[in-house]
């Protein structure tokens, strides 16, 4: 014969109250809670103030790391286990050229659908950018005893928000404390600042919340290039061409991107491509640089038809882009 269930354990309000003071009425604290936000815009956009105060680029902590590890008694062992598989997300350029294929891996791996991906049941692909982080902090912080607060190293890179032109700028911080305890925070709080920019990165590639559209596939990344032995990180949106190219049955895409190298400073491109037709536009804020750039466009002609691309206009201008007049609503302080 079955024997019936143990009572559970009586629940809050079930348990006596002491009569000291007159409490509130119990309904009050189900009451006060707030309903769960109804779209991923929504739940994104109730971070967004705390990341974009946290936030900063991955490029430092890169840095740190590649110092660390090349000292591996200073790291715990599970720890150096960890940032040696986020310093596996950089993308070598052999003989300063990036292969295609690594591009596309880390693309892929970039995952910012990574909690949609968990919320299916499935498991973060290897080499995940955003679990290599939040494993990366999780140690940091078990080693160290508790998550300890941010620490102010340098000012931070401009925060990845929808609207707002790509920047690359120069990420040079200074080098990390000597104490290895006090070295290991501040990379804990690098990790913390790359985790909050990759939730701004989240938002900036949600497609605007309209009814009356299709939701059009979009993604902002920062993907970091190793050019020898300089890290540079690539600020990259990828986007399709708008609806007017869907009903002529054409597949059309604009990349934008922008790097910074220490030789030739900010640069950054936008290229449209409809079919074989490409077009390209360059810039370059240094004028040493944009002169270089515009002397070489013969040459940039050639090598788009040598892999049977048709050039269109190909322009070079000198200065960085101006942001876009913001629309309504647009937080504006976060980038003053």
């Amino acid at each position: 014969v079955a024997q019936a269930a143990p009572r559970p354990p009586a629940t809050l309000a079930e348990l006596p109250r002491p009569v000291v003071v007159p409490s509130p009425a119990p309904q009050a604290p189900v009451a006060a809670q707030a309903p769960p936000p109804a779209t991923p815009q929504a739940a994104l956009s109730q971070m967004l103030p705390e990341a974009i105060a946290r936030q900063d680029s991955v490029g430092p902590l890169l840095q740190s790391l590649a110092t660390l590890v090349a000292k591996p008694a200073t790291l715990p062992e599970p720890v150096l286990r960890t940032a040696l598989a986020v310093l596996a997300q950089r993308i070598a350029a052999t003989n300063g050229k990036v292969h295609p294929a690594d591009l596309e891996r880390a693309v892929l791996r970039s995952r910012l659908g990574l909690e949609a991906t968990l919320a299916r049941g499935e498991a973060p692909a290897p080499m995940d950018a955003k679990a290599g982080l939040l494993a990366l902090r999780a140690g940091l912080a078990k080693w160290l005893g508790e998550a300890p607060p941010p620490v102010p190293q340098r000012e931070a890179a401009p925060p990845p928000l929808k609207g707002l032109p790509l920047r690359a700028p120069d990420f040079n911080q200074p080098p990390l404390p000597d104490a290895p305890r006090d070295a290991l925070r501040a990379v804990h709080g690098q990790a913390d600042a790359a985790v909050s920019r990759l939730k701004l990165m989240q938002m900036a590639s949600l497609p605007d919340p309209d009814p009356g559209r299709p939701p059009a596939p979009a993604l902002r990344l920062e993907l970091p290039l190793l050019i020898g032995h300089e890290l540079v990180m690539a600020q990259l949106p990828v986007s399709r061409a708008g609806t007017r190219r869907e009903a002529e049955r054409k597949r059309g895409w604009t990349m934008k991107f922008a790097l910074n190298f220490s030789a030739t400073g900010e640069v950054g491109a936008e290229v449209g491509l409809l079919g074989k037709a490409v077009n390209v536009a360059l810039w370059a804020a240094e004028p040493e640089t944009a002169e270089a750039m515009q002397a070489s466009l013969t040459e940039l002609a050639g090598a788009l038809e040598a892999v049977e691309l048709r050039p269109g206009y190909l322009r070079i201008r000198h200065g960085s882009p101006e942001p876009e007049k913001p629309a309504s609503g647009q937080l504006l302080d976060s980038t003053s």
